[in-house]
């Protein structure tokens, strides 16, 4: 098996990244402008939609960029797909407290009793962003602020400051969110209220673990029925297939051609997410797909290069995957069979 080595570039989910950089560009755009008392962006969408997965997406971004971030996130806590509680996220530090559970104490709210002290750690934390961070997240701003409670006092010295306030909002308060607090400048970019559910988004959210994990394990059954798994160099892949650099006399070889069953795992530590990819293996068939993915950091294993007779593609075809995104609990299944291309 050749060592793990550079990646070849691999397609960008525009579908998902529409709404992120719409976002993105909202942000740091008011960021670059510098103003005194910049006005927010608001991210609205439905319950259980993903604003706070946008959200994180967001702040690693701008983190990506230099973008100092501060404020709350609140990921949700999921127990066999129910919704149990909340915890909230200071953004600036990284560490979190619980926000809301199922069950007392706490003030009711809702459906989930909101924890006193997670009440007075987020605003903590959101008044330790607005003193020095660049972007403030405040999620969510909703009927508890409008009627001056909630994250009300903090929200108010966030959108006093000079950090870029992000205010995350219900798709039905919008309107009396801007007009109680007075927002009509801010820029209001929509989360689609069905991408939750509809399998374009899990397909974004699959792909985008995928996509951030270049050596994944491939994981195949052995001789004696046990499963075994080693890293290997994802080089390209498109909606339904995966291909690596394989040796055609390589263990891994014999066993694909015994069990075609196999799984590739994406582990990102970073982020607590991962994604598995179910399929059937083979040895690419088509010459010219080996000599296009061929790379010359590969003739420690092959020295003759793609013309090498031990070099092959092992291909990948999916069937299903499976996602979980660790931080904020939302996982997906969805069905890579589709229409291939040979």
């Amino acid at each position: 098996m050749t060592e793990p080595g550079p990646v070849a570039p691999r397609r960008r989910n525009v579908s998902c990244d529409a709404f992120d950089d719409e976002l993105y560009g909202a942000v740091t755009e008011r960021v670059a402008a510098g103003e005194a008392h910049p006005s927010p962006v608001i991210v609205a969408g439905g319950i259980g939609v993903g604003k706070t997965v946008a959200g994180l997406r967001l702040a690693q971004r701008l983190r990506q960029n230099g973008i100092i971030v501060g404020g709350v996130l609140a990921p949700r806590l999921l127990e066999q797909g129910e919704t149990t509680g909340y915890n909230v996220l200071d953004l600036l530090t990284g560490e979190d407290a619980a926000f809301a559970r199922s069950d007392p104490p706490g003030r009711l709210m809702g459906r989930f009793y909101v924890r006193p002290a997670g009440l007075s750690f987020a605003q903590r934390a959101l008044r330790s962003g607005t003193e020095r961070a660049a972007v403030v997240f405040v999620d969510e701003v909703g009927r508890w602020e409008l009627a001056g409670d909630g994250h009300a006092a903090a929200l108010a010295d966030v959108l006093r400051s000079r950090a870029v306030p992000v205010l995350f909002v219900r798709a039905e308060l919008v309107a009396a969110v801007v007009e109680g607090l007075s927002l009509q400048s801010a820029h209001v970019v929509r989360l689609v209220e069905t991408m939750r559910r509809d399998s374009r988004h899990k397909q974004c959210a699959f792909w985008d673990i995928v996509d951030s994990v270049p050596y994944p394990l491939l994981v195949t059954l052995a001789a004696d029925g046990f499963p075994q798994s080693r890293p290997m160099t994802l080089v390209a892949r498109d909606d339904h297939t995966l291909w690596f650099p394989t040796s055609r006399g390589s263990r891994k070889a014999k066993q694909v051609q015994a069990h075609a069953e196999v799984t590739v795992l994406f582990a990102d530590g970073d982020r607590y997410n991962y994604a598995s990819f179910h399929g059937l293996a083979s040895l690419d068939a088509d010459p010219g797909r080996a000599r296009q993915l061929w790379q010359d950091e590969w003739r420690d294993d092959w020295p003759s290069g793609s013309e090498d007779p031990d070099y092959a593609l092992l291909r990948v075809d999916g069937v299903r995957g499976f996602y979980l995104q660790g931080t904020t609990g939302e996982a997906g299944e969805i069905d890579l069979r589709g229409d291939r291309e040979a």
